[in-house]
């Protein structure tokens, strides 16, 4: 009898865009069997704000991956990402019992770590552990067994609103998915972009999303700090529709098709034909005045990172820089945009080392998709997998999954 296959799935729920990957863990690493994606129109800024709308764009990424992988998947890790996601460093110290370091005390200390004042509305997502001190000798990732009598532990905490995570979780239930658990999204591009190198001397990743900036730090192998931030390339495609006069959808064709982030790298003999609004005669303008009003945009989001970076203290720390993902990563010219605004080096951050149908996701737009599949940070020792017990999590029939993907 031929074994069950096990199955993975990652669900990467954007302002723009529902991605969904199907994959397999084999003896040569993660292989890609199913690839779905669709246009999203239920969110805004990373948050859930139509369950309707989100879940008809779930299904029809679902549906197209299930049919390339040639299974149906039930259950699905989920990103999240929004202003709500936040991240914060905490400290917690035990004394060491009869001398030695127990596995208890390891949880005790992880305990008293964790214990963060948040608001009553977050959960906590992520408990990524930096590192443990015993008797002051910092650096250690393993203390059990170590003789002292104080025992120390830094802690990255991510944390998310409960009311968004209920409705992510929501969306997807409704599509007929059990979430198996939930991802900052700017840990699940990490784990698809960054080397292991690049954790260990210091890096930071940066998903340039539609809706929103996920940003983390690492330094030592550890996060050391993580920040969300409001803005993305839907506030590049605004700029443009307002300055051209022109619709959003029109705006966001020419930033996708003609667009750059830096105008000095545009001839100035090219143009391009603007659609106008209310039938309006069509307009012609110099694509490099397409590039000026797209450039202070993203000069200011880069301008917004940095200052996160530096007030997080380890703006000094991060000698492979900075590694750029998401859509909006893959704006002509935006790596030496990045890289004089930051004043680090910058490279884009596309996903290695898969199997299957890597040529359908061989661009930064998918890293944190398939940092989904690829699975959770190591140093990750929260129970991720019991928050969802408590929203409702449940499968769905597969007939009434079959009759509500036909109702679209």
């Amino acid at each position: 009898m031929a074994k069950k296959r096990q199955l993975i799935a990652g669900l990467d729920v954007g302002t723009q865009k529902v991605a969904l990957l199907v994959a397999e863990h084999t003896s040569r690493g993660v292989e890609i069997l199913g690839v779905g994606s669709s246009a999203s129109r239920g969110l805004r800024a990373g948050r859930v704000s139509d369950v309707d709308r989100t879940t008809e764009a779930v299904l029809a990424a679902l549906t197209e991956a299930e049919m390339m992988a040639g299974s149906q998947i039930y259950h699905v890790t989920v990103s999240i990402s929004g202003d709500h996601v936040c991240g914060t460093n905490s400290h917690g110290v035990v004394a060491i019992e009869n001398g030695e370091v127990s596995q208890r005390a390891s949880r005790r200390v992880i305990a008293a770590a964790q214990a963060v004042p948040l608001p009553a509305d977050q959960r906590i997502l992520h408990l990524l552990c930096r590192e443990f001190v015993v008797d002051g000798q910092n650096g250690i990732n393993n203390p059990v067994g170590m003789s002292g009598v104080r025992l120390e532990a830094h802690l990255h905490v991510v944390s998310a609103g409960e009311s968004a995570l209920r409705n992510l979780v929501k969306s997807c239930n409704k599509a007929g998915l059990s979430v198996s658990g939930v991802i900052a999204s700017s840990l699940a591009s990490a784990e698809a972009v960054l080397e292991p190198e690049e954790k260990d001397l210091g890096v930071a990743v940066m998903d340039i999303g539609a809706g929103t900036i996920d940003l983390a730090v690492f330094h030592a192998g550890s996060v050391v700090h993580s920040a969300v931030f409001a803005v993305g390339g839907i506030d590049v495609t605004r700029d443009v529709a307002q300055v051209l006069e022109t619709t959003l959808g029109e705006a966001e064709g020419l930033k996708k098709r003609y667009g750059c982030a830096a105008p000095d790298l545009v001839d100035e003999e090219l143009t391009v034909e603007v659609a106008g609004v209310g039938g309006r005669t069509p307009r012609v303008v110099s694509r490099r005045l397409l590039a000026e009003i797209m450039e202070p945009r993203l000069e200011e989001m880069f301008e917004t990172v940095l200052e996160s970076i530096i007030r997080s203290g380890f703006g000094q720390l991060l000698p492979n820089g900075v590694v750029l993902t998401g859509g909006t990563s893959m704006t002509p010219g935006i790596v030496g945009l990045a890289a004089r605004v930051l004043q680090m080096p910058v490279r884009l951050g596309e996903p290695t080392g898969i199997e299957g149908l890597s040529d359908e996701i061989d661009d930064p737009s998918w890293a944190s998709a398939l940092g989904l599949v690829l699975g959770l940070p190591e140093k990750d020792v929260a129970t991720h997998r019991k928050w969802t017990g408590g929203i409702g999590v449940r499968l769905v029939p597969s007939w009434v999954r079959r009759r509500f993907k036909e109702m679209f």
